[in-house]
């Protein structure tokens, strides 16, 4: 069984890598960089994220918390990589040519803003990871992160698609397909898993 220290550090250690991947990418150039920077910083990844640190936990509390914290890490190493590369500065005068500082209200209010829709994912996500692995019925909490990928690929393909490169329709696209490929997966599973056990349930004296 993990410790909780193990938990945590790959819980942390996840997030960090997601909210610093992410911009990183978007920023690298070319299109296999370019694709995997659009699901970085997908709302369904970061569900991945508070999902798995929910299936490692080993209370209900922990997988709150753990869910909770790594999308914080995600955030914040995610704005901060983004105001490293100079996403929040802005002119300390009116002129054009003034010289620009850093826009702290405008990355607090962000970091604000999304730490708030952290905490109210991460707890979703997190209460869905564990019963995903101990509760009686798994079926509706496993197929939470592909239904979440399938809602908002469908919703982005039919409101944005149009307005972005071809690249990130055909990702959204794809992704798409992967998320219904997930969720049948997941239901034969509970299936075969289900028919497992009425046999083991006949088999008994």
């Amino acid at each position: 069984m993990r410790s909780s220290f193990s938990t945590l550090s790959i819980s942390l250690t996840g997030g960090l890598l997601v909210g610093i991947s992410g911009p990183v990418l978007e920023k690298a150039g070319g299109p296999v960089a370019h694709a995997a920077s659009v699901i970085l910083v997908a709302g369904w990844t970061y569900a991945l994220l508070g999902f798995s640190s929910g299936l490692l936990a080993k209370t209900k509390v922990q997988a709150v918390t753990l869910s909770i914290v790594s999308l914080w890490v995600t955030v914040s190493a995610y704005y901060l990589t983004k105001a490293t590369q100079g996403d929040f500065t802005q002119a300390s005068y009116e002129e054009p040519a003034g010289p620009t500082v850093f826009a702290w209200s405008d990355f607090l209010s962000m970091l604000a803003v999304w730490f708030f829709f952290a905490l109210l994912l991460g707890s979703l996500c997190g209460i869905a990871g564990y019963f995903a692995r101990t509760g009686h019925y798994r079926l509706p909490f496993r197929i939470m992160v592909p239904a979440v990928a399938l809602v908002e690929t469908s919703m982005r393909l039919s409101a944005e698609a149009d307005a972005q490169e071809a690249l990130v329709g055909a990702t959204w696209s794809v992704t798409r397909i992967l998320a219904v490929a997930a969720i049948l997966l997941l239901v034969g599973v509970s299936a075969l898993e289900a028919r497992k056990q009425q046999s083991a349930e006949r088999a008994r004296p």
